[in-house]
């Protein structure tokens, strides 16, 4: 059992104002049949013995907006993996979550020296049944995610890596309303990323980031195409549309590419320093993004015009505030550029498959990560007027993908054939 309460369901388990601007602590006692147990997103108070009854006491000491109360229950156990990081999960998958998880501790450390220090004691995770609905969700303590991340070679570790930044950014601050949903994630995005590209390269951020470009760029078309440009907004109109219609890809990249900009203004070791005094400026309050600009345009005139290397005043004209946050559709292009040699290659690779009718001579595919396999997939699926089916037994032969364990890499190419007959049904109608 478990509960999952944002954008505005919290207010059907228990009346209260369920707005993300009212934040507040709380008290949870939860009683449960052994052998069961049953977590908040709470510290811990010990728990009590009644009978074949336990009862487990939680204290959330720290204000947090309605939608971040969370309570799961079950056949669980737990494993640590950090000195404050750990595991929850059903017992079968205990050791397969530990092991795919092992770099929570190093994640949580590599943040924490680029922004402000970890302000909510442990960190866990808990394995969620399939039927949970997405990728994962950020409740304090208690970080919810889904077990399609546990594949057996740690390249979904970056799901847990972004719910760790929302102890910051979400969580610790938050936006005041589903508007300002972007402060949450965009900040949230760009410090998953800056986790990835510390701890594993240059080359894994960029590949990380294009595929965030392509996803918005989906999102912007569908939504463009369906009259729906408010929904492209990096601050839409929430007053008019219910929360999770406004809940996309948009906050998250789109946020990831403005924080992105502002970045290349003031230069990174500046900006690195704007997100810690933003960070301690709003702690444990609900903000508005002008609480936001009002924070990095005071930050930046105080910055000495030798870190600049410009005059700052000159350097904040620059930046169009109300095109980034109120303009419908993509950034200008040239925000959007992510692109480096192992990127040209998987895109290369699939586009000779799409264009000749043989194999290439030679290819790395097996030396692709995660990430370039995604590249790569997308790629042929982008391109499925040219993909028959023969060209698809000839991929499947020349790179082993369909008939494979490794889920991470049989699905997309299965997607690809699930969109060619898809699209070959319409054709016959």
């Amino acid at each position: 059992m478990y509960t999952q309460c944002e954008a505005i369901e919290c207010r059907s388990i228990v009346p209260l104002q369920d707005t993300p601007s009212v934040k507040s602590t709380f008290n949870a006692n939860l009683a449960i049949k052994k052998p069961y147990t049953a977590i908040a997103s709470a510290v811990s108070r010990g728990n009590t013995t009644k009978g074949n009854m336990v009862v487990y006491h939680y204290s959330q000491e720290i204000p947090v907006p309605s939608y971040l109360l969370a309570i799961v229950a079950g056949e669980i156990e737990y494993n640590s993996t950090g000195k404050r990081t750990g595991v929850y999960a059903e017992p079968a998958m205990i050791k397969n979550a530990s092991y795919e998880l092992a770099e929570m501790e190093d994640f949580l450390d590599t943040i924490e020296t680029v922004i402000t220090p970890y302000v909510w004691g442990n960190y866990s995770v808990v394995i969620m049944p399939p039927s949970f609905p997405f990728g994962g969700m950020e409740n304090p303590y208690l970080t919810f995610v889904s077990p399609s991340i546990i594949i057996g070679d740690r390249s979904s570790a970056n799901v847990v890596a972004h719910e760790i930044c929302h102890s910051w950014f979400g969580n610790q601050l938050t936006g005041r309303n589903w508007s300002h949903f972007w402060l949450n994630e965009g900040f949230t995005v760009y410090s998953e990323r800056l986790i990835t590209k510390i701890l594993h390269g240059e080359d894994n951020f960029t590949s990380q980031a294009r595929i965030g470009v392509d996803n918005l760029r989906d999102v912007v078309n569908s939504f463009m195409k369906d009259g729906k440009d408010e929904y492209t907004k990096l601050f839409p109109d929430a007053k008019r549309e219910g929360p999770e219609d406004i809940m996309s890809n948009v906050a998250y990249e789109k946020g990831f590419l403005f924080l992105r900009y502002l970045e290349k203004v003031i230069g990174t070791e500046n900006f690195y320093g704007f997100l810690r005094v933003y960070v301690a400026s709003y702690s444990y309050k609900a903000i508005e993004v002008w609480d936001m600009k009002r924070v990095f345009e005071g930050y930046v005139m105080k910055l000495p015009r030798e870190s600049l290397q410009a005059d700052p005043k000159e350097l904040l004209e620059k930046v169009d505030w109300n095109k980034w946050l109120f303009n419908s559709g993509m950034p200008d292009k040239e925000h959007t550029i992510y692109n480096n040699d192992a990127i040209k290659e998987a895109i290369e690779l699939a586009d000779y498959y799409l264009n000749h009718d043989d194999s290439p001579t030679d290819n790395n595919y097996k030396k692709f990560t995660l990430d370039l396999r995604i590249i790569f997939m997308r790629r042929l699926v982008n391109g499925l007027d040219k993909l028959s089916h023969d060209k698809i037994k000839r991929i499947d032969n020349d790179l082993s993908l369909i008939h494979i364990s490794e889920p991470t890499r049989r699905t997309p190419i299965s997607y690809a054939v699930f969109c060619l007959k898809k699209k070959k049904k319409k054709k016959k109608k």
